[in-house]
């Protein structure tokens, strides 16, 4: 198990360091996007400053869990017997080598994103619905002028369990041992579909793609996913496909110029890293002790719930 450990601690890093510097080196294209067409025009730099100052405390700390749930994950999976469908990346093709490539890319890409996105939608769904998970979650719903740094403000423990549901999502199906296949996973199922829920993030209005709902998800999709209004709690958890929303009930079709105000629907506001990162570690504890025994989740957010009753 130690061993192990350790195997998965520096793939862990070089995978955070890659999902973080993806997003520095694409976010001057959203800054630019969010300036000529914004939702909300009052962001200020002290803004996007806090989400970055998460960022950063999680490079140094997610890693070490993060292999930590992995190689644990593996440990089981292995115990019990669990079965890998070891199907090979590139096997598929006319004997043209370009052409078989861009096959197997759209194929993996196809693959990546339905399957990814349906484990998410349930861990995500299990995130608003629990408040155990919801404690950790909470923080990424907190930020009341959402933009494409929110993306990546999220609780180090939380990063762990979404590399998990998303990686072993793809891997179990793919054999992605050889250098070929495991530069084609890199390139199709972990640059383009990450920059697209970059975008979803973002502050911007683009009327014309009212038009991809509910057939592949948009930025206002999205923004109504992170809504404080009660009528769009419990709505639009997936992140690509909304078609996982449309066959579970959860799927909520905003209006064309329908953009609430984002934020936890309690009034509850985290405002310094401290509070980001440890919150939900006493959140827990009040939990074990029974100071949280009430405590219920219903919709995003499951302070409002016990306001409400």
């Amino acid at each position: 198990m130690v061993s192990a450990y350790l195997d998965q601690l520096l793939p862990a890093f070089i995978m955070l360091c890659y999902a973080y510097g993806l997003l520095l080196v694409t976010w001057p294209v959203f800054l630019l996007l969010e300036k000529l067409s914004p939702v909300n025009s009052d962001i200020r730099g002290s803004h996007f400053w806090f989400n970055w100052k998460i960022t950063f405390s999680n490079w140094l700390i997610t890693p070490a869990f993060s292999a930590l749930v992995v190689a644990f994950s593996l440990f089981v999976a292995q115990s019990i017997g669990a079965p890998v469908f070891a199907y090979p990346a590139i096997d598929i093709g006319l004997g043209v080598p370009a052409i078989d490539l861009a096959l197997n890319a759209l194929v993996l890409l196809f693959v990546s994103c339905f399957l990814a996105d349906f484990w998410y939608y349930w861990w995500h769904r299990l995130q608003h619905k629990l408040p155990f998970l919801w404690e950790l979650h909470k923080l990424h719903h907190s930020d009341e002028t959402l933009n494409t740094t929110s993306i990546y403000r999220s609780h180090f423990l939380e990063l762990a369990g979404q590399a998990l549901i998303r990686g072993l999502s793809v891997g179990l199906i793919f054999d992605l041992s050889s250098p070929p296949q495991t530069m084609l996973a890199i390139l199709v199922a972990g640059l383009l579909p990450p920059v697209w829920d970059f975008f979803i993030h973002a502050n911007v209005r683009y009327d014309w793609l009212h038009r991809l709902l509910p057939y592949f998800s948009t930025p206002q999709y999205h923004w109504i996913h992170h809504s404080r209004l009660p009528q769009h709690q419990d709505t639009n958890f997936a992140i690509w496909l909304p078609l996982f929303d449309k066959v579970f009930g959860s799927y909520y079709h905003p209006a064309v110029d329908e953009y609430p105000p984002t934020g936890l629907s309690s009034g509850e506001k985290i405002d310094t890293v401290w509070e980001a990162q440890v919150g939900p570690l006493k959140a827990w504890w009040q939990m074990l002790t029974g100071s949280k025994a009430q405590l219920t989740a219903v919709g995003a957010d499951p302070a409002s719930a016990e306001s409400s009753k």
